[in-house]
């Protein structure tokens, strides 16, 4: 039973290890502009927003699990009853919106880089990944696990390789920057990686849908083990390396890419444009497969075949996340994260901590209290 519930924990944690792992983890962007900009504080701050996330996603997969609530709005009217008219209204609003952002961070990246694969025109190669979405998100829960963890297991591989390399050649800097502790005051980095931990925590349900393969409580907490040391390990390591070239990395817009372009090795470029892919594959398909599983209770009885439901449902989730990614990349990690970020403290790290525990039910008796919608 325990390998079977661990087993079970680590396909959510992987999966969702690939979710939080997108286009702004991946090239740096988001532990430059949260964590390393206040210098030798980085070296703790990740863990702190980690243990956050991590406790409020372990909470709202048991509620999942446990209610049999397989999707963000069904999770929303177990949590916010007796006023889950309002609030669960808020709280989708804030999730559509967080998710298409991510969406459009993805779609800010993944066209370039597909062209510096391939020469061809940037609307062919947005189609080529759009495709590739679709593909992998149509066969519903159980394919999207055994890819996604797949994925996850290939993407953590390639950031292993290039952050190694990063903090191989910046250990002298690192060095000066600890024992000097060259930092800024503690609680503007504690209130970073606050805020760094909430509007991840909007994207944890993404990952709701995936409860349905969690068999017990023992596997929803493995969930939150495994995702503590999936998320934890490249968080630190990631950090680490980019605090390595601490403070030019601060002011770059790719901080990643543009420290493994200066070793001018071939097989570390390989690796990082590989784990920038991943990563980029990993994030569409979990919030677009999030999307899809509301949208599909909506419209689902107008389709012979769920299959290509999903396949329409996501489509038209890829081209809306299209165009929000014409907004730019930093637009949208610097102005649009952090208002999701302000908002989700009180609307889900509150709600989920202080009453969460109160929605779970008993394994053998749960029948489902979410109204449909």
């Amino acid at each position: 039973m325990k390998n079977r519930s661990s087993k079970a924990g680590f396909g959510v944690a992987a999966v969702w290890f690939g979710s939080h792992c997108g286009g702004g983890f991946a090239t740096g962007t988001l532990a430059a502009s949260y964590y390393v900009r206040y210098g030798a504080w980085a070296i703790f701050m990740p863990l702190i927003a980690l243990a956050i996330m991590c406790i409020v996603g372990t909470i709202q997969w048991e509620i999942c699990r446990s209610n049999k609530v397989y999707d963000y709005r069904s999770f929303g009217n177990v949590l916010y009853r007796p006023h889950e008219k309002l609030w669960c209204t808020v709280f989708e609003i804030m999730f559509v919106v967080d998710v298409i952002m991510a969406l459009g961070i993805v779609y800010s990246s993944a066209g370039n880089l597909i062209q510096g694969w391939v020469s061809m025109p940037y609307i062919v190669a947005v189609a080529i990944f759009t495709v590739i979405i679709v593909l992998l998100t149509m066969f519903g829960t159980g394919f999207l696990l055994k890819m996604g963890t797949l994925l996850s297991v290939v993407l953590i591989g390639c950031l292993i390789i290039t952050s190694v390399a990063g903090i191989s050649a910046g250990t002298e800097n690192l060095s000066k920057i600890v024992s000097n502790w060259e930092s800024s005051s503690f609680g503007s980095a504690l209130w970073s990686a606050i805020l760094y931990a909430s509007f991840q925590c909007a994207c944890i349900a993404t990952t709701h849908s995936l409860t349905e393969s969690l068999p017990d409580r023992k596997s929803t907490i493995w969930a939150g083990i495994w995702g503590f040391i999936l998320n934890g390990s490249m968080m630190m390591i990631t950090t680490i390396m980019l605090l390595c070239y601490y403070p030019d990395c601060v002011t770059d817009n790719l901080p990643t890419f543009n420290i493994i372009s200066q070793f001018n090795n071939p097989l570390l470029q390989v690796a990082y444009s590989a784990a920038l892919f991943l990563a980029l594959v990993t994030t569409a398909i979990t919030c677009s497969s999030s999307l899809t599983a509301r949208l599909e209770k909506i419209i689902g009885n107008r389709f012979k075949s769920m299959t290509a439901c999903r396949a329409f449902c996501n489509a038209v989730v890829m081209i809306v996340g299209f165009l929000v990614a014409q907004f730019g990349l930093l637009a949208i990690l610097n102005k649009g994260y952090s208002f999701i970020g302000y908002i989700c403290i009180p609307l889900v790290i509150l709600p989920t901590v202080l009453i969460g525990f109160k929605r779970f039910k008993s394994d053998g008796s749960a029948d489902i209290t979410a109204e449909k919608s």
